[in-house]
């Protein structure tokens, strides 16, 4: 049981790593997964610093340099809050959900090519299977 799961684990991260390698030969080494996955989480939520750093499982300072790029890129934009100063909401500009969208259906053409060579049965278990992993 111990050796199958391994396996599972380890083609899980091949897998994330292959989609991973796609995204930066699509758009260049500016373009991390990284940055996709925090632009994508600031256009749903418009977190503050800590929130991000929790959700990408990163120190906050690591949180920083990822934003002070993705502003330097003019991905994002900070916004101070009219009644507390100290609080400041990041939120993705036009470029920056242009971008994302981009990345989102490279990403997605990718995935459905490789889902393809899965006949019917085997995409339905594994939607069935994920189903219940995201669940659990």
């Amino acid at each position: 049981m111990k050796e199958k799961i391994e396996k599972i684990v380890s083609l899980i991260l091949i897998t994330k790593r292959i989609t991973h390698e796609h995204l930066k030969k699509q758009n260049g080494e500016n373009f991390s997964f990284l940055q996709f996955a925090t632009l994508q989480q600031i256009k749903e939520k418009k977190p503050l610093m800590k929130d991000l750093a929790d959700f990408l499982a990163i120190t906050p300072p690591s949180a920083t340099v990822l934003i002070n790029n993705l502003a330097k890129a003019e991905l994002i934009k900070r916004i101070a809050d009219s009644k507390d100063r100290r609080i400041v909401r990041i939120e993705i500009t036009k470029n920056g959900k242009m971008q994302l969208e981009k990345c989102r259906k490279e990403m997605l053409i990718h995935m459905k090519n490789r889902l393809e060579k899965l006949n019917d049965v085997e995409q339905e278990d594994l939607i069935r299977i994920l189903t219940k992993l995201v669940e659990v």
